[in-house]
C-alpha cells in the first residue's frame, strides 16, 4: 500500500480529525496490501458550495475497489438530527451538512473517469470498479452514535466511528464492503487512470501498426509513456506551503508534473492567482493543452481553467504575447524592455539579458505581490534575477516552485540551487531554506531519478558525452560523488571518486529507466553513431535514413527530428542542406527557424531545428548532426555549453537516436564510439577515470539539501 498526501490544510476546522484518520489508515494497511491511499485526492466538486470541494480520503484496493471517505471532526453534541441526507448541526460554523451524499457524489465523479477505459467496463457498460462512500467520525464512538438511533433505518449513513478506526477493525470494515475485486490487468488500468495518465494522452491509443517497424514500436512507446508512476503522481498532487525545488534528469516528466501541479492548484484554489512559466516558446501549446486536460480531469470534462486567474507565460515574452517579466515590470511601474532594447542597455554586462532586466525592475520599481503561486519549468535556463523577481511578486508564503536539470543548461554554469539563486543572510543561513518538509509531509526539495522518455543506453550516452567522461583531454563537467550519481539514478558498481584518475564503473538499474521498449529486442539498438570524411556524405546518409524511416518503417515525418550542432550560421546551413536532400527524396522538411516561434512540429514534415529550439520538444527518431562541433574551440560558446548542447539534442528522443559527424579521425569520434560500445550491452555500464574537481569546468553536485522521491516518507 502506498500513501499519497497532497498536504494538509491546517487552517480548517477538521484538520485534526483528518490527521487522525490518515494515521489510522496508515496503521491499518501496509506493504502487503495492493493499493493506494490518497489524502485530498483532487476531484473537485463545484456543486458543494463554499465548504468542501475535494475528497478527504480515497482508498483504492485491488480486492475492494474505491472507498471514498469524508471526514468530520464533529463531537456527538454537534449533530442535532439527521433528516435523510441532511445533517442538522449545532455549535459549528455550519448549520447543516451532507457528508455522505458529498462522498457519494465525489465517488460517482471518480467512476466517470473509469468509463474512458474500456478494460474497466463490462460488456453491458457497467463499472467493474466498485465504489463505496463512508463518513469517518473519529471523535464519536459507536455507542454514542447508536444511542442517538442514527444507525437505524434504510437511509442511515454508513460511518466509521472511533471504534472502527483501530487497525483490525478498520481492515475488517473495508474488506466487508460490497463489491468485487479486480484482476491484475484491471487494477493496473485503474491505477493508470488515477495517476492522471489519461490527461497526458487524451484519447486512448489507436490500434498498433506493424510492430516490426519503428512506427509500430513507437505506438507502444506513446501508450507506455501515458501514465505516471506513484512517485511522479505524488509530486504532481502536492501543494507546498512555500517554495519547492524539483531536480529531475532529462525524460523524468518535469513538464508534465509542473502542468499537473499547476492545474491541481487552480482546481483546489480557484481564487488564487497562478502563473506557470518556461523558457522555450514553442512549449506554449504543449503546456496549455496539458493544463487544460488536467484541470478537466480534476473538475469536470467540460470545465476550462479561468484564464483570468491562471496564466501560462513565457519567461520574457514577445511582441504578440507578453511574458511574466513583462507583466511584473508593468505592475512595478517600470517600462518592460524588448530584447533589442536590452541588448543596447546591458549587452556589456555579465549574465543573461533577462537577468539584468529583472534586476532593473527590482532596483527601480515597486514589485507588486500579485501571485499566490508561480511555477517555473526549464528553470536551469533562468538566471537568479528572474527567480528573485518572481519571488518578489508572490504573496506569502512565497509559493515558488521550480523544476530543473542543470545538464540541459545552454547558458550558465550555475545550477539553480537556493543558495546560488537567493544567497545567504548575515548569519550565513540560506535566504530560502529547502531543508526538510512542510506540514503534511510535502518535501521542500525533491530529486526525480527515473527517466521514462529516453531509453537507458541513449541517456547513458548523453550523460557520458555531455560531461566528457571519456574525453581525451579529461572530463569537462561531472558529478564527483557516489551520492550525486545515485540521485540521478545510477549506482557505483566499483571504484572510488576520491581516488582521482582511477577507474570508476557506473551502472544504471533498469528500474530507473523503465522505457516501454526496454526489453524489446526488435527495437534495439537505440543509440548509434556514424562518422564521415565529407559533410555532403553525412547529409546524404542522414537523408537516406530519414527517407527509410518514413517509407519503410512507417514513422510519420513529424515524429522525426534532425538537430544540426554548431554555431548559428553553420548549423542553419547544415539544416537547409538536409532539407534540400530530403526534398529530393520526396520528404518535406520543416525548418523551424522559418516559422512561428510558438510552433515547433508540423504535421507531415520532418522537424529540422537548432538545439535551442529543440529543447523541451521530443520525437521518436532524432538525428544529431555535426557532433564534432562540441570540440570546436573557435566557437563563442564555451566547452561546457557545447557539451550541454549535445546532451540536450540526444535526449530529445523518445526511442532512437543517431549521432553523426564529419572529420578526419576526430578524438570526439573515438570518444563516442567508446561510449556507444559500453552502453549497448544488455546490462550497460560506463567505466571512466575518476575526475579531480579542480580539473573540471563545472562540478555538478549543487550541494542543495534534496530528498529523492524514492525516499518520501508519509
Amino acid at each position: 500500500m502506498n500513501f499519497v498526501s497532497s498536504g494538509y490544510r491546517a487552517d480548517h476546522s477538521g484538520a485534526d480529525a483528518e490527521r487522525e484518520v490518515w494515521n489510522r489508515l496508515k496503521s491499518a494497511f501496509g506493504p502487503g496490501d495492493a493499493g493506494i491511499a490518497y489524502h485530498r485526492y483532487p476531484i473537485v466538486d463545484r456543486t458543494a458550495g463554499e465548504y468542501d470541494r475535494e475528497m478527504d480520503f480515497l482508498l483504492f484496493l485491488r480486492d475492494a475497489g474505491a472507498v471514498v471517505i469524508e471526514c468530520k471532526g464533529y463531537q456527538m453534541d454537534h449533530v442535532r438530527a439527521i433528516e435523510g441526507e441532511k445533517w442538522i448541526l449545532r455549535g459549528t460554523a455550519q448549520s447543516s451538512a451532507a457528508p455522505y451524499s458529498q462522498a457519494r457524489d465525489q465517488g460517482f465523479k471518480l467512476l466517470s473517469h473509469f468509463t474512458k477505459e474500456p478494460d474497466l467496463m463490462d460488456e453491458r457498460h457497467n463499472h467493474k470498479v466498485s465504489m463505496n462512500p463512508l463518513v469517518a467520525l473519529p471523535n464519536i464512538t459507536r455507542e454514542e452514535w447508536e444511542a442517538r438511533g442514527f444507525h437505524e433505518g434504510p437511509s442511515a449513513p454508513p460511518v466509521l466511528t472511533a471504534d472502527d478506526l483501530t487497525p483490525t477493525a478498520l481492515r475488517e470494515r473495508i474488506r466487508s464492503l460490497p463489491g468485487d475485486g479486480l484482476t491484475d490487468d484491471e487494477y493496473e488500468a485503474a491505477r493508470a487512470v488515477l495517476s492522471g495518465g489519461q490527461p497526458i494522452s487524451g484519447e486512448r491509443s489507436p490500434n498498433l501498426k506493424d510492430e516490426a517497424t519503428k512506427g509500430g514500436l513507437y505506438e507502444r512507446v506513446k501508450k507506455g509513456l501515458n501514465r505516471l508512476d506513484e512517485k511522479q503522481e505524488e509530486v504532481g498532487l502536492q501543494i507546498p506551503d512555500g517554495p519547492q525545488q524539483i531536480r529531475g534528469i532529462a525524460g523524468s516528466g518535469k513538464t508534465v508534473l509542473m502542468a499537473k501541479k499547476a492545474a491541481r492548484m487552480h482546481a483546489a484554489h480557484p481564487e488564487w492567482d497562478i502563473a506557470l512559466t518556461f523558457q522555450t516558446r514553442s512549449l506554449y501549446e504543449t503546456i496549455t493543452e496539458k493544463v487544460e486536460r488536467y484541470y478537466a480531469f480534476f473538475t469536470s470534462d467540460d470545465a476550462d481553467p479561468n484564464w483570468e486567474k491562471f496564466h501560462v507565460f513565457h519567461g520574457w515574452g514577445g511582441r504578440k504575447r507578453h511574458g511574466l517579466y513583462y507583466r511584473i515590470a508593468q505592475e512595478a511601474g517600470v517600462t518592460p524592455r524588448t530584447y533589442g532594447d536590452a541588448q543596447d542597455e546591458f549587452d556589456d554586462e555579465d549574465g543573461n539579458l533577462l537577468h539584468s532586466c529583472c534586476l532593473e525592475v527590482l532596483e527601480e520599481g515597486v514589485v507588486q505581490e500579485s501571485y499566490d503561486a508561480i511555477l517555473i519549468d526549464e528553470a536551469q535556463d533562468f538566471d537568479p534575477g528572474f527567480y528573485k523577481l518572481c519571488r518578489a511578486a508572490l504573496r506569502l508564503p512565497k509559493r515558488l516552485v521550480w523544476a530543473y536539470d542543470e545538464a540541459q543548461n545552454l547558458q550558465t554554469l550555475s545550477a539553480p540551487s537556493p543558495t546560488n539563486v537567493f544567497g545567504t543572510d548575515e548569519a550565513g543561513d540560506p535566504v530560502v531554506d529547502l531543508r526538510g518538509s512542510y506540514e503534511g509531509g510535502v518535501q521542500k526539495s525533491q530529486i526525480m531519478r527515473k527517466a521514462y522518455r529516453t531509453p537507458r543506453s541513449v541517456l547513458m550516452l548523453a550523460h557520458a558525452l555531455g560531461m566528457g567522461l571519456l574525453r581525451d583531454g579529461g572530463a569537462v563537467q561531472a558529478i564527483t560523488t557516489k551520492e550525486g550519481w545515485e540521485n540521478v539514478g545510477y549506482e557505483v558498481e566499483s571504484g572510488d571518486f576520491r581516488k582521482y584518475g582511477e577507474p570508476v564503473e557506473l551502472v544504471r538499474p533498469s528500474e530507473h529507466s523503465p522505457h516501454p521498449l526496454a526489453d524489446e529486442t526488435a527495437a534495439s539498438p537505440f543509440a548509434t553513431f556514424q562518422s564521415f570524411a565529407d559533410r555532403d556524405d553525412e547529409i546524404e546518409w542522414v537523408a537516406d535514413r530519414i527517407a527509410e524511416d518514413v517509407a519503410d518503417h512507417a514513422l510519420a515525418p513529424e515524429r522525426i527530428m534532425a538537430v544540426p550542432l554548431g554555431e548559428y550560421w553553420t548549423s542553419k546551413q547544415t539544416g537547409e542542406r538536409l532539407a534540400d536532400a530530403l526534398d529530393a527524396r520526396g520528404v518535406t522538411a520543416n525548418l523551424v527557424w522559418e516559422g512561428s516561434k510558438d510552433v515547433f512540429a508540423e504535421e507531415g514534415a520532418v522537424t529540422v531545428s537548432r538545439v535551442n529550439r529543440a529543447k523541451g520538444n521530443q520525437a521518436a527518431m532524432v538525428y544529431v548532426l555535426g557532433v564534432e562541433h562540441v570540440e570546436d574551440d573557435s566557437r563563442r560558446a564555451d566547452l561546457v555549453q557545447r557539451r550541454n548542447e549535445a546532451f540536450v539534442a540526444i535526449t530529445r528522443t523518445e526511442a532512437w537516436c543517431t549521432v553523426t559527424g564529419t572529420g578526419d579521425d576526430e578524438p570526439v569520434f573515438h570518444e563516442i564510439e567508446d561510449i556507444t560500445r559500453q552502453v549497448s550491452w544488455f546490462d550497460p555500464a560506463l567505466t571512466f577515470p575518476a575526475p579531480h574537481p579542480d580539473d573540471l569546468e563545472r562540478e555538478m553536485d549543487d550541494g542543495s539539501q534534496a530528498t529523492t522521491i524514492d525516499q518520501f516518507a508519509d
